[in-house]
C-alpha cells in the first residue's frame, strides 16, 4: 500500500509539472455493456486463458489479465496481421472459447509519435462511446471511457481534448494491482494524453508559424475597424493579413480585436479560462472582477471559456461596434469611469491584455495589444449622443 502512495505523488506531481490534462471523475463500470451475455464474476475461470500467455506478439499485451474492479479474469490477444493485412488490433475475451468479444484498433499515430500503445473500439452510436485501452505500464492495461456527441465517425480515436476516466485496470500478474489502482492509472494515462497534446501543439505551432499574421502577432492582439478582417476561415489556418490591422481609430468608432497566442490556454494554464482587462486615462476595468460586482454586469459578460484548445480566438471580440450596436460591458464602464477625463483633440492608448484566469485571480497573460483612439468632432455624439451614445446607454441602463 505504502508504495502505491509514493507512485501516486509521484505521477501526479509529474502531472502538475507538466501534463494539460485535468483529473477526470470516475464514469460508471464500463465493460458490463461490452456484451448482452450475462457472465460471471470470475469470466472464464482462473485459468480460462493461460493459453494466451504462450502468444509472443511484438508488444508482449497477449496473455491472460487480472481486473482489478470486478476481479474478473480476461484474455487479450495482439493480433498484427489477419488474412495476409495488417490489422494492428487487440482482441478482448471475458469468456473461454469462441470469438473474442471486442476487437480494438491501435491508434497507430499514438504509437510512431511518442511509442504510446493506445486501442480504441467505437461501442454506441445513439451515445457516441469509446472504449480506450492504454498500455500503462508491461503487463498493465487501463481502459477508459468518455462521450463525445460532436463525433460523427465511428472509425475515428477520440480528440486528445476529450475528458477520460479510467475504469477498470487489468494485468497479466494480480499483484501489480496492489499498485495500479484507477488513481494511479488515470495519473498515468493523463500524463501520456499531455505528452500527445504536447506533440500535436508543438506541430500545429510549426505550421502557424508559415503564416504571416500568426508569426508576426503570436503573444499580442491584432486590431482591426471590422471582425471580418479578423476571421479566419479554418482552424489553424490565419489567413487573415495584417495589412488590414490598424493601430489608430477615433474614440467611440467599431475596434474589433484579435488575441494570438503563444499557446493554447489548456496547455500553458490547465484550469484556467479568459479574462481582458482595458486600461486607458489611468483608469483599468477587468471583465472578471465586473461580472462578479453585480447582476446587470453578470448577465452582459459571460465568462470566457471558448477557445482553450486554440491558438487564437476563432471568432474575434469588439470594444464596440458602432454596425450592430454591440459592445463589451467592461470597455463601456471604462469610458464611463474616464468621462471626466476625455477632452476633444487628445489622443489615448488604450491597452487591452487577454489574461489566465482562476480562483478570483489573473494568473499571467496570454496577449496584450496597444490602440490609440483619439477624440474628435464624432466622439462627442458617439459617447455622449442623449439617446445611443455608448455613455448614455451604460449609465441608463445602470440607472434602471
Amino acid at each position: 500500500m505504502q508504495t502505491r502512495i509514493i507512485t501516486v505523488v509521484a505521477l501526479w506531481m509529474a502531472l502538475f509539472l507538466g501534463t494539460t490534462q485535468e483529473s477526470n471523475a470516475q464514469f460508471n463500470r464500463l465493460l458490463k455493456k461490452v456484451t448482452k451475455k450475462k457472465t460471471t464474476k470470475s469470466g472464464g475461470g482462473s485459468g480460462a486463458f493461460t493459453h494466451l500467455n504462450s502468444e509472443n506478439d511484438e508488444f508482449g499485451l497477449s496473455g491472460q489479465y487480472y481486473s482489478l474492479q470486478d476481479g474478473k479474469v480476461v484474455g487479450f490477444q495482439f493480433v498484427k496481421e489477419d488474412g495476409g493485412k495488417v490489422v494492428n488490433e487487440l482482441r478482448y475475451w471475458e469468456k473461454k472459447g469462441g470469438d473474442p468479444q471486442i476487437k480494438l484498433q491501435l491508434k497507430e499515430s499514438f504509437l510512431r509519435k511518442k511509442n504510446i500503445k493506445m486501442f480504441f473500439v467505437w461501442m454506441s452510436s445513439y451515445a457516441k462511446s469509446y472504449i480506450e485501452v492504454f498500455e500503462v505500464a508491461p503487463g498493465v492495461l487501463a481502459q477508459t471511457q468518455q462521450t463525445e456527441r460532436s463525433i460523427n465517425s465511428y472509425d475515428e480515436s477520440v480528440p486528445l481534448d476529450t475528458k477520460r476516466s479510467v475504469v477498470e485496470v487489468m494485468a497479466k500478474n494480480k499483484g501489480d494491482l496492489d499498485t495500479w489502482d484507477l488513481e494511479t492509472a488515470q495519473a498515468k494515462v493523463d500524463m501520456m494524453v499531455a505528452e500527445l497534446k504536447a506533440a500535436q501543439n508543438s506541430k500545429v505551432k510549426r505550421k502557424l508559424m508559415r503564416f504571416e499574421t500568426y508569426k508576426k502577432y503570436h503573444g499580442k492582439i491584432a486590431f482591426a475597424k471590422s471582425t471580418n478582417a479578423l476571421r479566419s476561415s479554418k482552424s489553424n489556418q490565419p489567413v487573415e493579413k495584417s495589412a488590414n490591422f490598424i493601430t489608430k481609430q477615433v474614440l467611440g468608432e467599431t475596434v474589433a480585436f484579435k488575441p494570438y497566442f503563444d499557446q493554447p490556454l489548456s496547455v500553458a494554464h490547465p484550469g484556467t479560462w479568459f479574462n481582458i482587462t482595458y486600461e486607458m486615462a489611468g483608469i483599468t476595468t477587468d471583465r472578471e472582477k465586473l461580472r462578479k460586482s453585480s447582476t446587470k454586469f453578470s448577465k452582459n459578460i459571460p465568462q470566457l471559456d471558448k477557445y482553450k484548445n486554440d491558438f487564437y480566438f476563432f471568432y474575434p471580440k469588439v470594444t464596440n461596434n458602432r454596425s450592430n450596436n454591440v459592445a463589451d460591458y467592461a470597455f463601456l464602464e471604462l469610458l464611463r469611469q474616464a468621462q471626466d477625463k476625455l477632452k476633444k483633440g487628445d489622443v489615448y492608448d488604450l491597452k487591452v491584455t487577454v489574461w489566465a484566469f482562476k480562483d478570483g485571480e489573473n494568473i499571467a497573460p496570454m496577449a496584450t495589444g496597444t490602440i490609440q483612439l483619439s477624440y474628435n468632432e464624432n466622439t462627442e455624439n458617439l459617447l455622449f449622443d442623449p439617446v445611443k451614445g455608448w455613455i448614455t446607454v451604460l449609465e441608463d441602463y445602470l440607472d434602471e
